[in-house]
């Protein structure tokens, strides 16, 4: 192997892979032991050819490689993305955003206004924690901090002494 059939094999290894033979890279990596390009065709070469050296070869070339990743994706490259179909997807997506008449809005008048706020401002018993009671208080909303306390007693009957001393610590601050 020359100089140029070398420069040839690192610039398009692919490409030029089956115009050299093993023996041959072999060769000249016994005499530069340490080049991590001639570990690297050596692998490419027994892979493409299905050698039955070549998890052997891995492992060496592995040893050599100074980034596994790019040793993988030397031997398996990134299939190459078909442009064309996502141009095409957006396009039709550009276009159904466009059409307005795919998407229905809905009718707001008083009455769904109104009940849209009724349903917002309802506390949700679902969501009632020590946290809010304490929130509540702090805000000075004793009767809500009173009814979460209340609530939270009853789903959790094992604190509910702890929920009635604040009830009545909540109490006394109302007197």
């Amino acid at each position: 192997m020359n100089k140029t059939e070398f420069n040839n094999l690192i610039n398009s290894p692919r490409k030029n892979i089956g115009k050299i033979e093993l023996s041959e890279i072999t060769k000249v990596q016994n005499e530069f032991p340490y080049c991590e390009h001639l570990h690297n065709l050596s692998l490419l070469k027994t892979h493409l050819s299905d050698d039955i050296n070549f998890n052997k070869t891995l492992a060496i070339s592995a040893i050599y490689s100074s980034n596994r990743k790019k040793l993988f994706e030397f031997i398996h490259p990134p299939k190459k993305i078909n442009f064309k179909n996502i141009d095409e997807t957006s396009f039709l997506f550009e276009d159904w955003l466009k059409d307005s008449s795919l998407i229905k809005k809905p009718k707001i008048n008083k009455k769904y206004i109104i009940e849209n706020i009724k349903k917002s401002t309802q506390d949700n018993n679902d969501l009632t924690t020590e946290t809010l009671a304490k929130t509540y208080i702090e805000q000075g909303h004793y009767e809500r901090a009173i009814q979460a306390y209340q609530i939270l007693s009853l789903k959790y009957p094992k604190k509910s002494g702890f929920f009635a001393n604040q009830i009545k610590n909540i109490e006394n601050i109302l007197k």
